[in-house]
């Protein structure tokens, strides 16, 4: 495991209060967690206290911005041109976690730990 992946683990460990061993890059965020909003709001704050940058939701949310597009529709269901800018930031979620129509309210609801270690990396490379 490399620095960066090991500190994320431990970062969000101490957010829900788990041992570090208890957290996997596979380990869903909500339903294998019990995270919530506050708790990715912890975890945001020590990432940013950690390395100086934020994490994910404000580089998600830019991308959307960036492609002139919004990933939910009216009635709050993923649209095609969402989930397809969201796979082209995230590759990583184009296993089928999200699919057109689903109604994701926030889109950690189906991140896992291991993708917190890929947004973190490309918030560095952003801030170079």
């Amino acid at each position: 495991m490399d620095d960066l992946t090991a500190k994320i683990h431990s970062i969000v460990a101490e957010s829900l209060d788990l041992e570090v061993d208890e957290v996997s890059d596979d380990s869903l965020l909500y339903a294998d967690l019990d995270a919530d909003s506050l708790d990715i709001l912890d975890m945001n704050y020590q990432v940013r206290k950690a390395f100086g940058v934020e994490m994910a939701v404000a580089h998600i949310q830019r991308h959307f911005e960036q492609a002139g597009i919004r990933w939910l529709d009216d009635n709050g269901t993923v649209t095609a041109e969402g989930l397809a800018v969201l796979n082209d930031f995230m590759p990583e979620l184009d296993d089928g976690r999200i699919a057109v129509g689903d109604r994701v309210e926030n889109v950690f609801v189906v991140l896992k730990v291991g993708d917190l270690v890929a947004l973190l990396q490309r918030a560095l490379d952003e801030n170079g």
